[in-house]
């Protein structure tokens, strides 16, 4: 049992971390929390509103009650508005990008924590998410408030759509398909007769699972690997972009900018 009196409730905009930024969007906020350095960390704490947090690179240990799991690059978590956590931070520079959900845009828009959470859980590449959310906190123009509402609007409904419908065994051997042979350029042919699939169907039902055509789903995946290779490496971008099965850079620094919102200079200076 964790006691009140370790306790600390954080407002809307606040955190423990020593570097903090946050762009305020009505009845979203978008925060970015850093620790460039090793930092006493280990409070209890809880948030006023709900929230999604996502590591964009470091990680941490985090305790919820009964429950201690790792955070590294690439996680996505819930957290119910109130929800008690204690993170400890063991690798650095670590950078968090979160979003708070105030009570306002559930009512608003009839969502529930439930949903919300949901989303998260059944969300693919949520990365491409945090990024777009991290460029319109960049501009933070008379534009960038509605952008924003319209990025989470699309990440819930998104995830909540794909939840809804039972994905064929077939559908997923062709995700599977495109995952395993991620750097190569399949052709809608070659992945029909590797899932044994005819190409109409693939063509005909692919969005209706994944929410986007087969091309988009294929450059979300080079695009996601691409991140990882960046996050782990100085390697240039002439070599990730071979390395990922872009035809040359130009055409990765496109395709890059598109699921992101951020051209890849911009994403290693983040």
């Amino acid at each position: 049992m964790i006691s009140n009196k370790n306790t600390i409730s954080l407002k809307k905009g606040t955190y423990l971390a020593p570097d903090v930024s946050t762009c305020d969007f009505n009845d979203l906020l978008v925060g970015v929390t850093k620790y460039q350095t090793p930092t006493e960390t280990g409070v209890w704490h809880s948030h006023e509103n709900s929230m999604i947090s996502f590591v964009l690179y470091g990680s941490n240990k985090e305790n919820r009650e009964g429950l201690t799991f790792e955070r590294t690059p690439g996680s996505i978590n819930f957290y119910h508005s109130n929800e008690l956590h204690q993170n400890i931070y063991n690798k650095f520079p670590s950078k968090h990008i979160s979003l708070e959900i105030d009570s306002a845009f559930l009512n608003k828009y009839e969502y529930t924590e439930a949903q919300i959470e949901m989303a998260v859980a059944n969300n693919e590449y949520s990365i491409f998410t945090f990024t777009k959310l991290l460029s319109e906190a960049f501009l933070n123009d008379s534009q960038s408030s509605s952008s924003v509402e319209m990025v989470v609007l699309s990440f819930i409904e998104n995830a909540i759509g794909t939840k809804e419908q039972k994905i064929p065994e077939w559908m997923n051997l062709v995700r599977d398909i495109l995952k395993d042979r991620w750097n190569e350029n399949i052709s809608l042919h070659q992945l029909s007769e590797s899932a044994d699939v005819h190409p109409t169907t693939i063509s005909k039902h692919f969005r209706n699972y994944f929410q986007c055509t087969l091309g988009e789903y294929s450059r979300k995946i080079k695009v996601a690997r691409s991140i990882e290779i960046i996050n782990s490496s100085k390697t240039s971008f002439t070599e990730v972009a071979y390395q990922c099965g872009f035809s040359d850079q130009s055409h990765f620094t496109r395709v890059f900018k598109s699921c992101t919102g951020l051209l890849p200079k911009q994403f290693v200076k983040l």
